[in-house]
């Protein structure tokens, strides 16, 4: 066989095989969730900073060793939280203090007695809303989920998509967990008045 015969083969077979590719992906629909989970949770890896760093009295949020502590909550395995973690400790600083990045999973986070973080990063879709909100209220923190309905559920910030992708945040969740925003920020970011 030569060059010119194989290749209407790996066609044919090439053709052949998507349509069970098509078919194997294709039932429940579960891998274009998660694909924009995923999506979503790089796009709230970029704009969590931003959000961090339009707290207005930053500094209040300090450790005792000078940074900004931010918790990455998580269920299930640690594992899937570590590209999240890693990407947030390559952000050296926001306004000039290091961040502290920690990985603890929600039922740490529910009995967490340790220095105040400056926020909250969400990195899975099953965390109920009720949660995130009594987290925001407890801690007295900015609770960020990327994830759809996170904000309008009780999450403090999070991330709206429409014609283009803005800062979402509840004004009426930051007031009840005790931090505000710098003026600027709210005037970009799109507002959830419910509640």
């Amino acid at each position: 066989m030569n060059a010119a015969d194989t290749r209407p083969l790996l066609l044919g077979l090439l053709l052949g095989f998507m349509p069970l590719l098509v078919l194997h992906s294709a039932p429940g629909e579960g891998q274009t969730l998660w694909r924009e989970d995923e999506q979503r949770v790089r796009v709230g890896l970029k704009l969590f900073p931003a959000c961090v760093g339009a707290l207005e009295a930053i500094e209040t949020w300090l450790t005792p060793r000078g940074s900004l502590l931010v918790l990455v909550v998580y269920t299930g395995s640690s594992a899937s939280t570590r590209p999240v973690v890693a990407n947030l400790e390559s952000v050296e600083r926001i306004r000039d203090y290091p961040l502290e990045i920690r990985a603890v999973s929600a039922a740490e986070l529910d009995a967490y007695s340790g220095p105040r973080p400056v926020g909250v990063f969400v990195s899975s879709v099953d965390l109920p809303p009720r949660q995130q909100r009594l987290w925001s209220e407890r801690y007295r923190t900015l609770v960020f989920s990327p994830f759809a309905g996170a904000v309008e559920g009780g999450a403090v910030a999070g991330i709206y998509v429409a014609d283009r992708v803005l800062p979402f945040v509840s004004p009426t969740q930051a007031r009840r967990a005790g931090i505000r925003f710098k003026p600027f920020f709210l005037d970009v970011a799109r507002l959830h008045d419910g509640h």
